[in-house]
């Protein structure tokens, strides 16, 4: 290992001569490479739904496509507003409220010939003033709207109408709030029911608006095509923003204004809502890359100093999309990671080769001197970092979740571009313009930069050279370190043991809310939903009893309703509402006897039972289709809930499995084959935000161990491997350790940040110690090795940390607090590790090394390696 590490540094050393000599041909291959690879950016495909991150026979997606092809879409809207007259059920408000229903629905009315709209994706609009309630007429059960034409035009006549809105079990926080402050506005939808084969609507639920009972014909169902499994388009955030303009267009028509004020939840606003503020991340990544831009100048002094290490950057990213591209994968938002590793890859690679050319420039070497000595001192560092940061990327590679899995491979492959960029393209770039004047002797400014420093004395700002100022910082560093390891060195293991307790605390918890600051327009949404209303989540509980008319035995209805009644009563602080079969048929059997409460039951005989559900069948049939398929084999419960952290939520869903368990356990023997299954985008996030964590904490363990073994491997034992190892974790440790010990969630957007600390925090450390083993190998002590390694190489380490911290800076300005948390964690890494480089990682070599010179110098003392 020893023999191949110093032939691949006399190797590097001579790239820049052969390059030049191989100019034309190089320049020739990579322009063309890179117009072909580029043309592969367009094709790139980006999935931003919940359904990337499940594959096709994952138990929750399999549920959730099975409820959609038996019940429709479960992704609705719920149109909360406020009467500014503060009655839901004054004229006026009803009125308002029919007529945006009327407008949803009838849209057609006002469109051009072969002109299309959004609307078409609504399947129903529920109101107060078009619920059905049933009704016996004779002895038949008919279903009729709540208040129809029938407005009430007196004070007496409304008191009527909320008395009777009240006695209705499913209307209070659905269609109104319990001081009647507000009310609520249900939109069904075909979202999330195109099946992936055909491209078109499902045949099932094509038909927009909402049919009249006399219009509905009794729909036959065959069992087999029922139980295939149907895979569906995943829905566009395009088709969410589309079709919520469509609505909002209806709902800001100044006649309805005038009158209502809004607050939407469901996917379809929330998507949008969420799309604007990831709109308003953009320009702050961009600020990151002008802050970094602006640094580059400040610390090298050199307008090619900036343009080459972002000109590789940028190359590197386009290689590595377009590749993607090429490669018809499917990305994810998480993209924006690869991107965020290249930047702090590439760019610390380029800053180590140019500090090193500017470095050997001020010893007095000309151009090619210099250069070929930035190689030999730092392209060996800079192979070992990407071959690590591969390596740990790739190991990603093989978790067996797709955005994850993609993620890890394309990081791999954008960092390796960052590498061969900078090895076999810099040289020329530099060639072409070189950071310092060929004709220069020294680090003198250039007339330009000669006027701007001059332009800056002028209005009293200093100027200082950082190369200088990092030289005077470093020469301070060494001998508190040497003076002090043992100290330093309990001083930063007691801060890392903190760490480690401080990580176990670290709890994962992702929820919207937090994401946004107080005053955000999402947040008073939610408060106005789930303080009022029925709350801003739902729920599926899919109920499969895998045989015919099941849903006909009260036995079962009797198990659902217990079930419900267990979920409201054990969860009353989470859950608002529970609706199901078991629900109307207990309000249908009221109805046949005499609307006595005594009678609000599930019939116990089973004749009675299929008798009431047939005539709630013949009043109803599109409201039977939503609760209970044909055969009556399969039905669904739903579940109303208030806004929560995934933390909770994934502990409601653990005890309602439990529940589940126990109260349907003695129907198995009866239904041998029963599924049920929790469903809806609500239980499809949660199991991504548990994919999310299982996956980046196994992942940053596998991460640290193959970068450990491969850090053993190259300095040739354990203890130098661990040398290298220990100092880099520090930074991953104490960022997610202080997390826990401030009691910070860490939620889904933050965690996949993991690769990207270890990927810093490794470039440094490999960087020092390289030049290290180099100095050693050339028959210097442990001290005078680390001391020119430090000067050398640690004005590199201190440009790139500033740089990367102060790009992760800008990022805590964002009104977005998913953004502020990665600005902090990246910040907080980024000098952690520059801390643990200067201080710890050299305290460990004085006193685990401090004995060893090289054997040239003493007999009795042994080598590095």
């Amino acid at each position: 290992m020893k023999k191949l590490l110093n032939n691949l540094s006399i190797y590097f050393e001579t790239v820049p001569n052969r390059v030049r000599k191989r100019r034309l041909i190089i320049w020739g291959l990579f322009i063309v490479a890179t117009v072909i690879v580029s043309m592969g950016i367009p094709r790139l495909k980006v999935d931003m739904s919940l359904d990337a991150w499940f594959p096709k026979d994952d138990p929750a997606k399999v549920a959730l496509n099975q409820f959609r092809s038996v019940f429709g879409s479960d992704d609705g809207i719920f149109i909360v507003y406020k009467p500014k007259d503060g009655d839901v059920f004054s004229k006026e408000s009803l009125k308002a409220v029919d007529g945006i229903r009327e407008d949803l629905l009838n849209f057609r009315i006002h469109l051009k010939d072969g002109e299309k709209s959004e609307l078409e994706r609504i399947t129903r609009v529920d109101t107060i003033v078009s619920a059905n309630v049933l009704k016996v007429n004779g002895n038949v059960i008919v279903s009729e709207k709540f208040v129809g034409n029938n407005f009430p035009t007196s004070e007496t006549e409304r008191k009527i109408l909320v008395e009777r809105a009240n006695k209705q079990k499913n209307f209070p926080l659905r269609y109104f709030s319990r001081d009647l402050k507000y009310g609520g506005i249900a939109i069904q939808t075909d979202l999330g029911t195109i099946p992936l084969d055909t491209g078109e609507e499902s045949d099932q639920f094509s038909q927009t608006g909402e049919m009249e009972e006399d219009d509905i014909i009794p729909m036959t169902v065959d069992k087999s095509v029922a139980d295939e499994l149907i895979n569906y388009k995943p829905v566009e955030m395009e088709e969410y923003v589309n079709l919520n303009n469509a609505i909002e267009k209806i709902l800001n028509k100044p006649e309805y204004t005038k009158h209502l004020e809004y607050f939407p939840v469901g996917n379809t606003p929330i998507m949008t809502i969420l799309l604007k503020m990831m709109n308003e991340v953009g320009p702050f990544y961009m600020g990151m890359l002008l802050i970094i831009i602006a640094m580059l100048w400040f610390l090298l002094r050199s307008f090619s100093g900036v343009l080459w290490p972002i000109t590789t950057v940028i190359l590197s990213s386009v290689w590595s999309m377009g590749i993607v591209g090429w490669l018809g994968t499917t990305v994810t938002n998480i993209l924006i990671l690869t991107v965020m590793l290249i930047l702090a890859i590439g760019i610390a690679d380029t800053v180590h080769i140019l500090s090193g050319y500017l470095f050997f420039r001020n010893k007095g070497m000309d151009h090619p001197q210099a250069l070929n000595a930035a190689f030999r001192k730092s392209a060996l560092a800079c192979l070992l970092t990407s071959v690590t940061t591969i390596v740990g990327m790739l190991a990603l590679a093989f978790i067996p979740i797709q955005p994850i899995s993609v993620f890890g491979y394309t990081s791999a492959l954008g960092v390796g571009c960052a590498f061969l960029f900078t090895i076999y393209l810099l040289p020329l770039m530099m060639d072409i313009w070189p950071p310092v004047s060929r004709k220069s002797k020294s680090m003198a400014l250039s007339e330009k930069q000669n006027i701007i420093r001059r332009f800056f004395n002028k209005i009293k700002i200093g100027f200082p050279n950082p190369a200088l100022l990092s030289q005077k910082v470093l020469d301070k560093v060494f001998p508190i370190t040497s003076k002090y390891p043992i100290q330093i060195i309990i001083i930063y293991i007691g801060v890392f043991l903190i760490c480690i307790y401080g990580a176990t605390k670290v709890r994962i918890d992702s929820n919207y809310l937090d994401t946004v600051k107080e005053d955000h327009i999402l947040r008073q949404i939610y408060d106005v939903v789930d303080t009022h209303m029925m709350g801003t989540q739902n729920l599926e509980i899919y109920l499969d009893l895998g045989e015919n008319n099941a849903f006909q035995n009260p036995e079962v209805l009797q198990a659902v309703e217990l079930l419900q009644q267990n979920i409201e009563t054990k969860y009353n602080k989470l859950v608002t509402h529970t609706y199901s079969l078991a629900d109307v048929v207990k309000d249908a059997y009221k109805v046949l006897n005499e609307g006595l409460e005594d009678n609000h039951i599930i019939p116990e005989n089973p004749k009675v039972l299929q008798q009431t559900l047939f005539l709630f069948n013949n009043s109803s049939p599109e409201d039977r289709r939503k609760l209970v398929s044909d055969n009556y084999d399969k039905s669904h419960i739903s579940i109303q809930l208030h806004n929560a952290g995934s933390l909770e939520y994934t502990e409601f869903f653990r005890n309602v499995k439990i529940d589940i368990e126990v109260i349907f356990g003695s129907l198995k023997a009866t239904y041998p084959d029963l599924k049920i299954s929790l469903t809806g985008g609500l239980a499809l996030s949660m199991q991504a935000v548990d994919f999310i964590s299982r996956a980046q904490i196994r992942g940053f363990g596998v991460a640290v161990l193959i970068i450990s073994i491969l850090l053993i491997f190259m300095f040739g034992s354990i203890r130098n491997g661990a040398l290298a190892v220990i100092p880099n974790l520090l930074p991953a440790f104490l960022t997610f350790g202080l997390l826990g010990l401030l009691n910070i969630p860490l939620d889904s957007n933050t965690l996949v940040l993991a690769p990207v600390i270890i990927g810093i925090a490794v470039d440094d450390t490999i960087h020092l110690l390289t030049h290290f083993r180099e100095e050693f190998e050339r028959g210097q002590d442990v001290v005078t090795s680390l001391k020119n390694s430090i000067q050398e190489v640690g004005q590199a380490v201190m440009f790139t940390s500033f740089i990367l911290g102060f790009g992760f800076l800008i990022l805590t300005l964002s009104a977005h607090l998913g953004i502020v948390k990665v600005g902090f964690l990246g910040v907080l890494a980024v000098f952690t590790a520059l801390s643990s480089d200067l201080f710890f990682l050299p305290a460990l070599i004085l006193v685990f090394k401090s004995k060893q010179v090289h054997q040239n110098v003493s007999p009795v003392k042994a080598k590095f390696n």
